[in-house]
């Protein structure tokens, strides 16, 4: 396999996992902050390499979680006065909300999967 087919399969992949977890726009993310649930939040890009890596990771949260908690995408490209208003300084960045809409934990970067269920537990979402 050539090296251009195995990127190009590589974003496929990566585009197919991040329709997984939903993007939400500023009334989305308003919305779901005050819907009473644990809430991920993923402030990050549809082009940021680190971000993308991230997809898998949070589809598998989505699904560790269920009901239990809601894992979403925010745009940081395409909200840039939103993602300033919740203090968003690099990409990715992950912040956890708790049933309440409260932020109770905040990560730079990309996060291994055990990292994070520990840092998800550590906040009070197990």
């Amino acid at each position: 396999m050539t090296l251009p087919r195995l990127g190009a399969l590589i974003l496929a992949a990566s585009a197919a996992l991040a329709a997984q977890v939903p993007a939400l726009d500023p009334a989305g993310l308003t919305r779901i902050l005050g819907a009473g649930t644990w809430t991920v939040v993923e402030f990050g890009g549809p082009t940021c390499i680190p971000c993308k890596k991230m997809q898998p990771i949070l589809a598998d949260l989505q699904q560790h979680f269920g009901n239990r908690a809601q894992v979403r995408n925010f745009y940081v490209t395409e909200h840039p006065r939103e993602a300033k208003a919740h203090k968003i300084m690099a990409m990715p960045t992950q912040v956890v909300f708790d049933p309440s809409g409260k932020e109770v934990a905040r990560h730079i970067g990309f996060w291994e999967k055990g990292d994070f269920l520990a840092g998800l537990a550590k906040a009070g979402l197990k």
